[in-house]
């Protein structure tokens, strides 16, 4: 049975682009809860995607999705990342 990458909340069916957890309400079908998922990786993935995703949180179509089975509990890294693009959108007013 899969289970959501951030809270570790079982998922009773399978995951389509509009899938929340149950349990914290995150998007699943998106880049940073696949298993191809490589922020190294050309366009941040180890498919041969024709078109980059720029937001790798925001629910997506992608053909290739796989939900990965790692933990993706908010680390001190991605906070520090999800504050600086709140400083830049803030700064050119997105």
């Amino acid at each position: 049975m899969p289970k959501c990458p951030f809270c570790g909340a079982e998922l009773s069916s399978a995951v389509y682009s509009s899938t929340e957890c149950p349990s914290c309400s995150r998007v699943l079908h998106s880049c940073r809860c696949c298993t191809f998922y490589s922020a190294e990786a050309h366009y941040g993935c180890r498919e041969s995607v024709d078109e980059p995703v720029w937001d790798k949180e925001k629910s997506n179509h992608c053909d290739y999705f796989r939900l990965t089975d790692k933990s993706l509990g908010n680390t001190a890294e991605d906070e520090k990342r999800k504050k600086a693009r709140e400083n830049l959108a803030n700064l050119f007013n997105f």
